[in-house]
This record gives C-alpha cells, structure tokens and sequence, in this order.
C-alpha cells in the first residue's frame, strides 16, 4: 500500500532524516510497523519529502523504495531523490523531514524516467529543476554532451519545446545551489570540416554588432563538431553565434540566451 495510505490509518511510525547533501541517496527513512500483521508500504517515485525547517530544501523522491515489514519490525532504507527547491539551503546531516504529497503528473513522470535511466548526478538535479522550480531545459549541463543529450530530449518532450541545442554552464554561487549568472555554453555547430581546420567564432548581439571573437581547431574530421564559448562577460540577453573558415566562408550560425 502507499505509505500515505498506512500513514491514515496509523498502520506505521516513520523516522526521516537527511544523509547531507541535496542528491542521490540523501535521505534515510525508518519505517515501523505498528499493525499485527506484515505490511508492504510503498514510497513512491514522485513523492516530496517536507524539509522541517522550512528553511531548507524538500527532497523529491525519484527511486521507488518498497518497504517489506513483519508485525512490529522496523526497517531503515536510504531514499534517491533530489531538491526539489533551488531557491532553498541544503539540509545538514540528520536534520528531520515529513512525508508530503504526490507531485503533478509531469513531474512523476519525470521521476520515472530518472530512476530507470543513468545519467550524472548534477544533469538529473538540474532536470528536477526545470519541473520543480521552473529552471531553463539548457541548464540541464554536462561537459559531455553526449551523455545528458536523452535527458534533455525527454524533459524538452514535458516542457512541449525543442531541445536547445547547447547546455549552459552557470557561475558558481556561494550563497544558493544555483546561479543565473552563466559561465559558458557547451554544444555542437554543424558542417562538413577536415581535421585542424581553424574556425573562427564570432559572438553577434541583437543589433548583429560583434561582441567577442575566439579561434578553434577541428580536431577530428567530421560533420558535428563540440564548442564551448566564453559567455562570462556577456551581459543577460538573446545573441547569434557565427562560425567561420579562416577565408570568411560560414559555417555555420547558432542562437542562444543567457
């Protein structure tokens, strides 16, 4: 049964606590079973976890945990979940927690898809944020492209909206987990290109006014080559990205906000 279920009919006691840190397996929960009978309670995936301190971050759980109890017998599990508020503080280590409800049905099936997919750590938090707190899909980031391109395929399908076709990386903010600040943007251009061909990246502002310049090398031959452009000293804003042979041909041209 659902471990709200059992909660109603005071079938349970229940003992949450944070394990430090806002993702992975971050929480531990210890059930009891308070019936004179066995019990199969469920936590489901898509089920948030109520900070205590009000203060702190809710976990939101994406892991399905199903707790198998004898009459009378307590059971500990650790629980895999994320922040499911960016804006919030990171609990410490044994800070306290209630269960809370269902999240909406996007954000489950998000949840779903996580715990049935691998994908790093930071990428999978960023995508609880684009549901939860309504962060951008781009800032769904890793330096490998190539391992978080399902991740932001599937979130672009919840959100109705095309896979933005860079990730951005933010500044590091020592004060909250996340920043709007963006450091860099990581992606690919596309054109047929021999390898240590020199390509020459210009960044164009609304009024198509040159902003910064940077140079790169094509290190293997191909179609779709990786990029990661400077956007530190941008200020917020939408720009065009022009890539050029060293002879002035284009290659290519890309859009992106920051």
């Amino acid at each position: 049964m659902s471990i709200q279920d059992a909660l109603q009919n005071n079938m349970i006691s229940y003992t949450i606590t944070s394990g430090g840190g806002h993702l992975g397996n971050c929480i531990n929960m210890q059930l009891t079973n308070l019936t004179d009978r066995s019990l199969s309670v469920k936590l489901e995936s898509g089920r948030n976890l109520i900070s205590v301190d009000t203060n702190k971050q809710d976990i939101l759980v994406v892991k399905e945990e199903i707790f198998v109890m004898n009459s009378g017998q307590t059971l500990s599990k650790p629980i895999f979940g994320f922040c499911s508020q960016s804006h919030k503080s990171s609990t410490d280590l044994g800070e306290t927690y209630s269960v809370g409800n269902m999240k909406d049905k996007t954000t489950v099936q998000l949840t779903e898809y996580l715990s049935q997919n691998e994908f790093p750590l930071p990428s999978m938090q960023n995508a609880v944020w684009v549901l939860t707190n309504n962060r951008r899909v781009e800032g769904i980031f890793h330096e490998n492209r190539d391992s978080i391109q399902a991740l932001m395929d599937y979130v672009s399908g919840l959100t109705r909206q095309f896979t933005p076709w860079y990730s951005i990386e933010y500044q590091p903010n020592e004060e909250h987990l996340v920043s709007d600040a963006a450091k860099s943007i990581h992606g690919n251009f596309e054109g047929y290109l021999a390898s240590d061909t020199k390509i020459k990246i210009v960044v164009f502002d609304k009024f198509n006014i040159p902003q910064q310049r940077t140079e790169m090398k094509i290190n293997e031959r191909g179609y779709s080559h990786p990029v990661v452009v400077d956007v530190s000293k941008l200020p917020k804003g939408r720009y065009h990205l022009g890539f050029f042979l060293a002879g002035g041909g284009r290659v290519d041209e890309k859009v992106f906000t920051i």
